[in-house]
């Protein structure tokens, strides 16, 4: 017989939201997309902005860093609901970040496409705010 917290720890496992983890680095996966690009869609579940924008200052267009590091900057304009920003690379979820500034680690050596994307305080609810930026690690 199985004891019953045992089978209650695997059943939170399962059903706590992802944003249960410290750091949001849970590898949820989407496709990447540039809001000023009007032919692409939208992510799905992306929310109304609601006054909530938010744009990449670094890394700039095509900047190329070394290591696996890289220095991140953005103005974030948080609107009726937002409150943080997800960064996300090649559509992988690497981070949360509440200040603007931050640092991504271990991004793998290769061309990328970093999305940033305005997020409400519940850590789930993504907002249509977001902002695209390609740079490359040697």
């Amino acid at each position: 017989m199985i004891p019953h917290r045992i089978i209650l720890a695997t059943a939170l496992i399962f059903v706590l939201p992802l944003s249960a983890t410290g750091q949001h680095d849970h590898g949820m996966s989407t496709t990447p997309t540039t809001k000023a690009t009007s032919d692409k869609k939208s992510p799905p579940g992306l929310q109304p902005a609601e006054g909530a924008s938010i744009k990449i200052i670094s890394p700039s267009k095509d900047q190329v860093f070394k290591g696996d590091k890289v220095p991140l900057e953005f103005k974030l304009t948080k609107g009726k609901r937002g409150n943080h920003a997800h960064a996300y690379v090649d559509g992988e979820l690497m981070g949360m970040f509440e200040s603007a500034k931050g640092t991504l680690n271990g991004v793998k050596p290769g061309k990328h496409v970093l999305e940033l994307r305005v997020v409400a305080t519940d850590h789930q609810t993504e907002l249509d705010a977001r902002d695209t930026v390609e740079f490359t690690i040697k």
